[in-house]
């Protein structure tokens, strides 16, 4: 069986992302629980744990990693500490993305997160920067400043982020304050080719055309759109496929169509429901303007996928997230998004 089990690993490692790659591995995972060791158990599953994530399953994340975590506390000396610290991040900023899991649960995963770091010698920097995330998707922005001031002071070690992603983190930080200007400076590193990483201009790109457009500056937004189709690929970027969906359909609605066409599949199969609202919400702001005009196309999924239900699938998600965090901000984004893309749409056309 360990032949098996070896064999699984190396096709795996040149599969494309997916569910099916995930499968073998799970079976991989049922080898090694029930003929090898526990340290093969504890690899595989910290392996289909970065997996998850990099096929758009990050909610398989939080199974494994808590199998991991279980298994480190008890034998610490075991087990790297660095590696299921590193985990322990992406479980930070997946956590709240799930409405059913409540203020009071997101908060203890936190505490237990910042006390592990100050116990093996990390620094607070990726908690503040995990906190400042959770802290805007509330619309928290008071906090969230608090929070961000504390980031940028705490030093960095071993366990921060890549200086690439903490700097598209920064101008994301000022964009959602609407500090648009601030914003762009803080992402000119990245936009000019001097910090890169894994995923690394890809998120940037999309972070980037909303801004762009505000700020009327189209042929920036045009050239970044462009390289944002150009590269951007994988179900771990439904959220920059949505907000690329909205930028065409402002400017260029066959290519809305395009897009539409090729991510509707992953969005439909998607289960986090955070990324899930705001990848149903740019098809829902693109799906209005398409049924603005007599089309004689019939759009992927057209069936499942109509105005209708995208309001209801909406509007319960943006209830849900209300609901767990005692505010209206993701039920007053919606409509935000809304009058956004229409006042865009008025703008451009009129350039």
């Amino acid at each position: 069986m360990k032949n098996r089990y070896n064999n699984l690993r190396y096709q795996t490692w040149s599969m494309p992302d997916g569910k099916a790659k995930l499968a073998l591995m799970e079976e991989a995972i049922r080898i090694a629980d029930q003929y090898l060791t526990e340290e093969d158990a504890y690899q595989s599953r910290m392996d289909y744990s970065s997996a998850a994530l990099e096929c758009g399953c990050p909610e398989r994340l939080l199974v494994s990693f808590a199998w991991c975590l279980s298994k480190f506390e008890r034998q610490p000396d075991q087990y790297s500490s660095h590696s299921i610290m590193w985990h322990y991040k992406w479980v930070l900023n997946q956590i709240w993305r799930m409405p059913q899991m409540t203020a009071e649960m997101i908060g203890q995963v936190f505490d237990d997160f910042k006390e592990k770091c100050l116990h093996y010698g990390y620094t607070l920097r990726p908690y503040y920067q995990q906190q400042v995330s959770y802290m805007l998707s509330q619309g928290r922005t008071e906090e969230a400043a608090l929070y961000y001031k504390e980031w940028r002071s705490a030093a960095r070690d071993g366990l921060s982020d890549c200086k690439a992603c903490e700097q598209n983190l920064f101008g994301v930080y000022y964009f959602r304050l609407n500090q648009n200007k601030r914003g762009l400076q803080m992402l000119k590193p990245i936009m000019e080719g001097r910090m890169s990483c894994g995923s690394i201009p890809e998120n940037t790109y999309g972070n980037l055309l909303g801004p762009l457009l505000k700020m009327k500056e189209y042929e920036q937004a045009k050239e970044t759109a462009a390289k944002a189709y150009q590269v951007t690929n994988g179900p771990q970027y439904l959220k920059e496929y949505g907000t690329l969906m909205e930028y065409y359909t402002v400017t260029d609605m066959p290519k809305a169509v395009k897009l539409y066409e090729r991510t509707i599949h992953l969005g439909l199969a998607f289960k986090m429901p955070w990324d899930r609202f705001h990848y149903l919400l740019s098809v829902r702001l693109f799906l209005q303007e398409w049924s603005k005009a007599r089309r004689r196309k019939k759009l992927a999924a057209s069936e499942q996928v109509t105005l209708e239900w995208l309001e209801q699938e909406t509007r319960s998600l943006a209830a849900a997230f209300d609901a767990r965090n005692g505010s209206d901000y993701c039920t007053l984004h919606i409509e935000e998004k809304e009058e956004q893309i229409r006042k865009l749409i008025a703008v451009y056309r009129k350039s």
